[in-house]
């Protein structure tokens, strides 16, 4: 861990009463940081403000959270930065009346060199047995409610792939444990709907600006099944390419080039 505050102060720890703690009373946004500059920092921060409106989470100073997000990633060549927040800190029970002010989290952390392994080499990706709930109130959001990923992520733990693919309880292809997932069909782009599960992720929407003729689906295994190539991507790792799915070998020279030509879009 390279950089870690709490309200702007630098320590590593927070208080046992903290709603974050208790009920994932909260959200939270990842970010890559290269050059000192933290990427699609826009985005992060409309996504915070989103999800604070969504979780009624108030008092957060957004303009001077950036401004303090800017000064601490300044020195950093290649990192990640998480910035949490939570509603505060509270008695017992779940109601809000008598709640502190938000508290704001922010870690930078090593970048994990395997991702850039994966940009260039592509990963297996199997199914996973663990299917997420419906609830089309916080499908999209990035909040601190994570036991379903933390299961499916132990399930992973268990296998030889890179990553599992998901689905919901309709038995619908969501994402993977911490990714969203595109897939070339007959040379058309698909990803997943994101209405009643999962995350819509900052480059999976950077994607979607970048190449308006992807189709949002409601798509099931056998969908994914026919496709020519399948990539997957979040902020940190960006795109990387699936080589393997469930044993089937894939293309991962369409995806190179997908991404050569997204890259070259503002």
């Amino acid at each position: 861990m390279y950089f870690q505050s709490v309200n702007g102060q630098q320590v590593n720890h927070i208080s046992i009463n903290d709603r974050g703690l208790a009920y994932g009373d909260g959200i939270f946004t990842t970010a890559k940081v290269s050059q000192g500059q933290i990427e699609l920092l826009h985005l992060h921060i409309k996504r915070l403000q989103t999800g604070c409106r969504l979780f009624k989470i108030l008092d957060v100073d957004f303009s001077a959270l950036q401004n303090d997000l800017i000064e601490c990633c300044k020195g950093y060549k290649l990192a990640v930065l998480k910035v949490v927040i939570t509603s505060g800190e509270g008695g017992r029970g779940y109601s809000r009346v008598g709640v502190s002010r938000p508290n704001i989290i922010i870690k930078i952390s090593e970048f994990p060199n395997k991702y850039l392994e994966w940009q260039a080499a592509g990963i297996t990706l199997a199914n996973s047995s663990i299917k997420l709930g419906i609830n089309p109130l916080f499908a999209g959001v990035k909040h601190l409610n994570r036991l379903e990923q933390v299961l499916i992520r132990d399930e992973l733990d268990q296998t030889n792939y890179h990553d599992l693919l998901v689905l919901n309880l309709f038995d619908e292809i969501i994402e993977t444990t911490c990714a969203n997932i595109f897939w070339f069909d007959n040379d058309e782009l698909f990803t997943p709907e994101i209405k009643d599960s999962g995350v819509a992720g900052i480059q999976r929407s950077e994607i979607l600006r970048k190449y308006p003729a992807t189709k949002i689906v409601k798509a099931k295994i056998s969908d994914i099944q026919r496709a020519q190539s399948i990539f997957i991507t979040n902020s940190i790792m960006e795109i990387v390419p699936v080589i393997n799915y469930a044993g089937n070998e894939l293309d991962i020279k369409q995806v190179h080039q997908f991404k050569a030509h997204i890259a070259n879009i503002n």
